[in-house]
């Protein structure tokens, strides 16, 4: 599912994720259109992101969890972060 990036608070980023038809995000960037993977909200923005940022599979660590938009304004629950 798209993020409609209209509809985000004010401080918050959306970047998308592109997969190269191996099941695994490659690339994230402001918007992809073709082979998307997902959508990421974050608190700050991403340098790059307009033209691209290479991923490796050491870069994400999705675990398949979800939390609500409001959720994570509030920071909680705690999610274990990198990348």
């Amino acid at each position: 599912m798209r993020i409609d990036r209209n509809t985000l608070p004010d401080g918050l980023y959306a970047y998308d994720l592109r997969d190269e038809c191996d099941g695994e995000p490659n690339e994230l960037k402001s918007f992809v259109l073709v082979n998307h993977w997902g959508t990421v909200i974050v608190k700050e923005p991403i340098e790059g992101a307009e033209s691209g940022v290479e991923l490796t599979p050491d870069d994400c660590n999705f675990l398949g969890d979800t939390m609500s938009l409001e959720e994570f304004l509030n920071g909680s629950p705690q999610m274990e972060q990198s990348m």
